[in-house]
């Protein structure tokens, strides 16, 4: 089947009942762009399973940590079920969408790797030894203390983690990019985040010598390290959510 493009919903199991039905999206389709939510299902006797026209669910690890693997074998599956001509749009579940400006931005000519980003800049650097600098994050660390029921849930496969070993994995590349909630991806990048992801099987604890860090635990700076290692530019959009003529309004619900 042949789409210009996906509009990617990432989501997961225990947001079923709560974000996937209040932030859900009226159309299964905009401007032939294919809508898809995307579920982690480790019980899958096979790789994916496409149900009810547009719910996705992949055999993968449900949980917060695993997104960056969840996103790279969804972009996989999805590239293997449709022609796509343009790309995917990456999106989180606690999205309210302008669905006016969200049709008019996919009519668009888009960039590889556009999103916004914290300082609303753009990158580029043919330099990839400048990903070495490094920095401590915490982000991962402070959401399980909050959410250690996590552990213990099977769709997740973390019993074998903790908060300090989580210390472990919380160095990565100082870089900046497109923030997690709404971001696109071409055709070309989504072909090189998957072809990244295989070469280290998918593994998101995965320990990289280039940079002597992890950087694959928080999935939006993990996508971001990626490109700019292929050397891919990033075009900050500013409209993309949170303004008063952005295409989504993120909620930060249900935290």
């Amino acid at each position: 089947m042949e789409v210009p493009g996906i509009i990617l919903v990432l989501s997961c199991q225990k947001h079923m009942n709560t974000r996937l039905v209040k932030f859900r999206l009226p159309k299964n389709d905009y401007n032939g762009w294919k809508v898809l939510y995307v579920i982690g299902d480790l019980t899958l006797e096979s790789d994916y399973e496409l149900r009810d026209n547009n719910m996705l669910y992949i055999k993968c690890e449900d949980s917060y940590i695993h997104l960056l693997k969840k996103l790279a074998l969804s972009i996989k599956y999805v590239m293997e079920i449709f022609k796509i001509e343009q790309g995917i749009l990456r999106c989180g579940d606690d999205l309210y969408f302008n669905e006016t400006r969200l049709e008019h931005f996919l009519t668009l000519k888009k960039p590889d790797f556009l999103g916004k980003a914290w300082c609303n800049k753009n990158y580029y650097s043919q330099n990839i030894n400048v990903l070495k600098k490094l920095k401590f994050d915490p982000f991962m660390m402070n959401y399980y203390k909050t959410h250690q029921e996590d552990f213990s849930n099977p769709m997740h496969n973390l019993k074998d983690l903790s908060i300090d070993k989580l210390r472990t994995y919380s160095l990565r590349p100082n870089i900046w990019g497109p923030s997690g909630v709404i971001y696109y991806l071409s055709n070309k990048t989504c072909d090189i985040l998957v072809k990244h992801m295989e070469n280290i099987a998918f593994n998101i604890f995965h320990f990289d010598e280039f940079t002597k860090s992890y950087p694959y635990t928080i999935e939006d700076c993990a996508v971001t390290y990626i490109m700019y290692y292929n050397c891919i530019p990033f075009t900050n959009y500013y409209h993309f959510f949170d303004t008063d003529e952005s295409i989504a309004k993120h909620t930060n619900e249900f935290k």
